[in-house]
């Protein structure tokens, strides 16, 4: 008989590994309460028009990386391949768009079809937060300062980078959209096959390709800030001014435009210094969203980390519990041990009766 085996992509989670997830949860939670957000959590499946409204046709995430299906009702479902547009929709669904300013946290796993590498699965899991409120800078701060914090505790601050960029409103980015596309048109022998898809839907997407010849005809694109309005400048240059005052460290990085289609104005990354291809927390700002869901116009900011990648590098110690060995030496024996155990149940150590038969 054949041997059964995992699904590519989808690990099992046990020892220090499984601990070490635990802890990085108990440590996020811990800051997200501090910052006064509220745990929510969605299903992990959506109808699929939730992710294919919201993430743009030209995403990766959409064009090739979404586990979707026909259930027996014949509906169309996806496992969720991301957190925000299901928080989205919960705050649509439940009528909470009042309610301002909405804070919320979350963590749980998400799946897409990607080719399984170093702290990236096909099932993942994923701590998140999202802020609704009206449109303002401050929130952009806020998170960014949550999760400044949240990595400083992890003690793994002073390997990463924030980079930052302003993708502009709307209308910013439809006419940066008209530029890129001129400009591509010029280059298009030289795009990947992905990119040429991507240049009818949605020129943007191109800044993100990681295909080197991508990258090089990307050298010498034009700049967003150079099409942004004033108000963007300035509400970009008012983030800055209080990431400065609060001494939190970032670089600007103009190519910088996220994987999704629903961000606006504000983006960021935290990245490995030593690989700044290779995200570790990322997010930013979504005026737009709940809009497309059939929501009323609220602007909401956020940011996700995967686990996979932060337990690669956190370092936690003493994680195991001490663990107090009850042995009956004769089967009349065995009812004290149990007694015995009952001393211990409410205290930090780990008990377990043997039984030698």
């Amino acid at each position: 008989m054949t041997k059964v085996k995992s699904i590519r992509g989808m690990h099992d989670l046990f020892g220090e590994d499984n601990l070490s997830q635990k802890e990085i949860i108990k440590l996020f939670e811990s800051v997200a309460h501090n910052f006064n957000f509220k745990p929510i959590e969605t299903p992990i499946m959506e109808f699929n028009e939730v992710f294919s409204r919201t993430l743009g046709t030209s995403s990766d995430v959409v064009m090739k990386e979404m586990y979707t299906f026909i259930d027996r009702s014949n509906d169309q479902l996806t496992l969720r391949p991301e957190g925000t547009a299901g928080i989205a929709r919960a705050i649509i669904s439940n009528g909470f768009t009042q309610d301002l300013p909405l804070k919320y946290f979350y963590y749980g796993p998400m799946f897409r079809y990607e080719r399984p590498q170093k702290g990236r699965l096909r099932q993942f899991t994923q701590v998140g937060v999202e802020v609704y409120s009206k449109p303002g800078i401050e929130k952009d701060f806020e998170v960014i300062y949550l999760a400044t914090n949240f990595l400083k505790d992890l003690k793994i601050l002073d390997n990463l980078v924030l980079k930052i960029n302003n993708l502009g409103n709307l209308e910013d980015r439809n006419d940066y959209k008209k530029i890129l596309k001129e400009y591509y048109l010029q280059h298009k022998s030289k795009l990947s096959k992905d990119s040429i898809i991507r240049l009818e839907k949605n020129p943007l997407r191109i800044l993100d390709s990681k295909r080197s010849e991508d990258i090089e005809v990307n050298k010498f694109a034009p700049n967003i800030s150079d099409v942004l309005s004033e108000q963007s400048k300035k509400n970009f240059i008012k983030l800055k001014n209080i990431l400065e005052d609060f001494n939190i460290l970032y670089e600007e990085d103009p190519f910088l435009v996220r994987g999704l289609d629903y961000y606006s104005n504000t983006i960021f990354e935290f990245t490995l210094k030593n690989d700044t291809k290779f995200a570790i927390l990322a997010g930013g700002n979504y005026d737009n969203l709940i809009a497309e869901l059939g929501g009323p116009k609220l602007s909401g900011t956020g940011w996700a980390a995967g686990l996979e990648r932060l337990r690669g590098l956190v370092k936690f110690k003493n994680k195991l519990p001490k663990i107090i060995l009850i042995i009956p030496m004769q089967s009349e024996f065995l009812n004290s041990a149990y007694r015995i155990r009952e001393q211990f149940l409410h205290s930090n150590y780990s008990t377990e009766i043997y039984i030698d038969k």
